[in-house]
């Protein structure tokens, strides 16, 4: 019998979630890159850390974080390559930061996962959104709202993918 998975930690959930080659419509062959692997591509290759700095920081093996990246590496290649869409979703994870913007004034936060507030702190509207909703897949603890757009809840309507 296979070991339970164990939860990731990330950072925040990515605001975009789908890319495509411009100029194609329609339907084509995507890659589904899971949000573990999206954090290892953003810890190793945009942040610079090391493997054992990233694992670390995602709390799980240095063995794992580097299947992870691979695995994220060779899904970017697919979609660059192949001109196929890439899709960011699923995962077994926990988010240690969510990012809401107000409805009225626009203004962007970054709130912690476990505190859910009452109103914007610039102009103290309480029509704020979610930016990056909860995502489909296996197990995500730390998000709000309903379903994998977002929508329902205290957080009204989130972006499209």
């Amino acid at each position: 019998m296979a070991r339970p998975e164990k939860s990731r930690n990330i950072h925040e959930p990515p605001l975009y979630t789908e890319f495509r080659p411009v100029g194609m419509g329609g339907m084509m062959d995507a890659v589904i890159m899971t949000i573990d692997e999206y954090e290892a591509i953003r810890l190793s290759d945009l942040e610079g850390m090391t493997h054992e700095q990233a694992a670390e920081e995602m709390g799980i093996s240095r063995p794992t974080f580097t299947r992870l990246l691979d695995s994220a590496r060779t899904k970017i290649a697919d979609m660059l390559v192949n001109g196929k869409r890439l899709l960011i979703e699923g995962g077994n994870v926990n988010f240690r930061f969510m990012i809401i913007r107000c409805a009225d004034c626009g203004h962007m936060f970054r709130i912690r996962s476990d505190h859910i507030p009452e109103a914007c702190p610039v102009c103290g509207s309480k029509n704020l959104i979610l930016m990056a909703p909860p995502f489909g897949g296996r197990r995500h603890r730390g998000g709000h709202g309903r379903g994998r757009h977002g929508r329902g809840g205290p957080w009204g309507k989130g972006p499209h993918r």
